[in-house]
């Protein structure tokens, strides 16, 4: 059975050398001391980026955990059996339902297990999600997991927002497809921004000014993850009311010729500029990064009302 054809809560079964066997099955509540004791092997370093916090959940967290299919999502274990041992809860992840329709993600994997079950975990995770409906997981991240953000950007990741105190990132994944989609219905205008890292003062300044923003961190070296670039439509390009591109050109991959090509319905596609940019008109327009007119003028491509800082027209 393909991995994608696997009913909603179906176990998953691997046969691994030493005559191992790793089991993905749903979360129960019965799995709490499992949990408590999966937490409590961890380092402390370990147990801040998974709970932002110096010290392991209290029982009751970890008990309200183990209920999340209670709460519309659902969690889910993997288990080794070696011979010889009993059986180790050796990894968790979680889905908690979202307002917006998304889920939220929680993961840990024991530090005997590094390296190959976290990325079969969360694909078991996306995979279930896809199956119950949820088009989007999202996850926040301390900057300084490196290792949970290479995990999530080998999927391809849109940032949702940033935070400094401490240092966490909100990204969103797509459980099927190459890129996340924007969630759920809007009245807001809808602003993506391509940028080196995800990370730009006119986010934050855009936010203010009432768009809902995400920002698209590039291809990076993995160009054959990004749609565009494939030759397919984006879905955060197809959803947004206006994209800003700040990403340096490949002259073998355009990015602007691709959104160009494949998403005429944009009404513009905006270039803050670089050194040596020329001003143009068109779907190719500069502006000063730094100038304090950014935000208006972003509002008049988008169609955005300035008095009210709702789209003049529908929104997709």
């Amino acid at each position: 059975m393909a991995l994608s054809d696997r009913p909603p809560g179906a176990t998953r079964r691997v046969e691994l050398p030493g005559a191992r066997v790793l089991l993905i099955r749903p979360m129960h509540t019965e799995d709490a001391p499992g949990l408590v004791s999966l937490f409590a092997s961890l380092d402390d370093d370990d147990v801040y980026c998974r709970f932002f916090s110096g010290h392991p959940p209290p029982e009751s967290f970890v008990e309200r955990m183990a209920r999340v299919d209670e709460r519309g999502g659902f969690g889910l274990v993997a288990v080794l059996d070696a011979p010889g041992q009993e059986s180790r809860l050796v990894g968790e992840a979680s889905c908690e339902l979202l307002p917006d329709g998304n889920g939220e993600l929680g993961i840990t994997v024991a530090g005997g297990a590094r390296g190959w079950l976290g990325p079969f975990l969360l694909d078991a995770l996306v995979e279930e999600a896809a199956a119950r409906g949820i088009a989007g997981i999202e996850a926040d991240v301390l900057v300084l997991n490196r290792r949970m953000l290479s995990l999530l950007r080998s999927r391809g990741f849109a940032v949702l927002e940033h935070s400094d105190q401490p240092a966490i990132v909100r990204v969103v994944i797509a459980t099927t497809g190459r890129a996340p989609a924007w969630p759920g219905p809007h009245d807001r205008p809808r602003l993506l921004l391509e940028v080196p890292g995800g990370r730009s003062s006119v986010l934050d300044a855009a936010r203010e000014a009432g768009f809902q923003v995400l920002a698209c961190p590039g291809p990076g070296d993995r160009w054959s993850h990004c749609p565009a670039l494939r030759g397919e439509p984006c879905p955060l390009v197809t959803g947004a009311d206006l994209v800003v591109d700040t990403l340096p050109d490949d002259p073998e991959r355009s990015l602007l010729e691709a959104h160009r090509r494949l998403h005429p319905s944009i009404p513009v596609c905006v270039r803050l500029p670089r050194a040596g940019d020329a001003d143009s008109l068109g779907r190719h327009l500069s502006v000063p990064a730094g100038d304090d007119t950014v935000i208006g003028l972003l509002q008049r491509l988008a169609g955005v009302d300035p008095a009210t800082g709702r789209l003049q027209r529908p929104g997709r």
